[in-house]
């Protein structure tokens, strides 16, 4: 391969949340030997999963992250504060606080499935949607290998991986005598792990639904087969200053490759897929291939109860999009939204904000981290910190806007959307799914 085409690759491959970045070094981009892996034995105890990845991921980040002694992270964490946050869970913590009062969700389960780079915290608000909607419910999110301590511990995981650990959470309810109905709820890539876990694995009956929010059907960038050849010639398609507390900011060629291996033929595979599926997806989600998640919605998916909400916005182009039966289109306002008394604007949803409540502690409207990564390392050093500090005129979208977006907005500083502004109502929809009965169109 030419040196050129190598450069020309090296800048345009991206996928989401990962352009640009800063050359930061140390061991936080090396293996740490102590990544999480798949529970051994396989049929561990779910509670016993969750204690012990909880002292792994602490272990290692008090050895790498925090070893100056000072909170590397936005928001001033403590190692016990972000373990706990990129940690599996369960709802209830203890077997012997679940429930079983039917007309409290006993007998329901809910198994959440995070997405890459990502942890189980980036499904918190679901999960506490979950949660208030079905007491008895059993609700569990696993985190998949090489995620939760450091980036350098991508370099060492992969798809192969990331399925065994979603059909380790769905065996878990397989084996409880408890659940009756088992629903699969998948972010980004823990959409098609949750894809691949009906259509490849011996799937129990329980499982009666699937929720696919910012559903990785296939990558946007038509670049990403690439990847595999690019991790031979460089670790880092991107590398950040690390200061998210619940996940990576840095990416790799090696997860893009996987990545690539995971997605690959899974909009044709699942044809004829005959599950109830609720899908929610952005219009103008700048990580996945969104005009192929609605193709895949009307041409793969066979059930009766289907629904896609998509969001759409000014800037959205989807002139030729599929048309079908159960999309439901939800038109975002950039006009100035208000959050309390804070008022905010969204230009369009990003990727990476759907799960997530306005409320969100860390992600939130008034959450301590702010992602103004599309600034750190780039032009005016002060334009990160000012970013940081936010003001009445941001806006909150999909990567940064353009110089006709800055005119026809007003804003001084464009933020990654890290919340929903329409959770209120996705919440609904999903509770809606769940509960059967309901009409899920016309709960909007």
């Amino acid at each position: 391969m030419h040196h050129h085409t190598v450069c020309l690759l090296c800048l345009l491959l991206s996928i989401s949340i990962l352009c640009g970045g800063c050359g930061t070094s140390g061991g936080l981009f090396q293996p740490s030997g102590r990544a999480l892996s798949i529970p051994a034995p396989p049929d561990a105890d779910f509670v016993q999963y969750v204690r012990d990845s909880r002292n792994r991921i602490r272990e290692v980040l008090e050895t790498v992250s925090y070893s100056s002694g000072k909170s590397p992270f936005l928001g001033d964490y403590s190692s016990r504060d972000v373990a706990l946050m990129r940690a599996p869970f369960q709802i209830p913590e203890q077997e012997s606080d679940v429930c079983t009062e039917r007309s409290q969700g006993g007998g329901k389960g809910f198994l959440l499935i995070h997405g890459l780079g990502d942890s189980p915290y980036l499904m918190r608000s679901i999960a506490d949607s979950l949660h208030r909607a079905y007491p008895c419910a059993v609700i569990r999110a696993v985190l998949l290998p090489g995620h939760g301590t450091v980036p350098g511990d991508m370099l060492n995981s992969g798809h192969e991986e990331w399925i065994r650990i979603t059909d380790y959470g769905v065996r878990s309810f397989e084996k409880d005598d408890r659940i009756r109905e088992l629903y699969l709820v998948g972010f980004s890539a823990g959409s098609a792990l949750a894809l691949r876990q009906v259509k490849d694995t011996r799937t129990p009956d329980k499982i009666k639904g699937l929720v696919l929010l910012s559903p990785a059907v296939k990558a946007k960038s038509r670049l990403i087969r690439f990847a595999g050849t690019l991790s031979l010639l460089a670790d880092w398609e991107s590398r950040y200053g690390e200061r998210d507390a619940a996940r990576y900011e840095s990416f790799s060629y090696h997860t893009a490759a996987e990545f690539y291996r995971l997605v690959s033929g899974l909009e044709k595979g699942t044809i004829g897929l005959d599950i109830p599926v609720l899908m929610a997806v952005s219009a103008d989600d700048g990580t996945i291939d969104a005009p192929m998640a609605r193709s895949f919605f009307c041409n793969s998916l066979t059930s009766k109860r289907r629904t896609l909400i998509w969001y759409r916005s000014r800037f959205t182009e989807d002139r030729g999009a599929p048309v079908c039966d159960g999309i439901v289109t939800v038109e975002l306002s950039d006009r100035g939204q208000p959050y309390g008394d804070v008022p905010y604007r969204t230009a369009n949803m990003s990727h990476t904000a759907l799960p997530v409540s306005p409320d969100d502690r860390h992600y939130g409207a008034h959450g301590r981290y702010r992602n103004c990564k599309s600034y750190e390392g780039k032009g005016n050093p002060e334009d990160f910190a000012n970013c940081q500090k936010g003001s009445p005129r941001s806006v909150f979208g999909e990567n940064i806007g353009t110089a006709e977006d800055k005119q026809a907005l007003g804003y001084d500083f464009w933020r990654r959307g890290t919340f929903n502004p329409d959770y209120e109502r996705l919440e609904k929809t999903i509770i809606c799914f769940v509960d059967s009965s309901c009409d899920v169109t016309g709960s909007r």
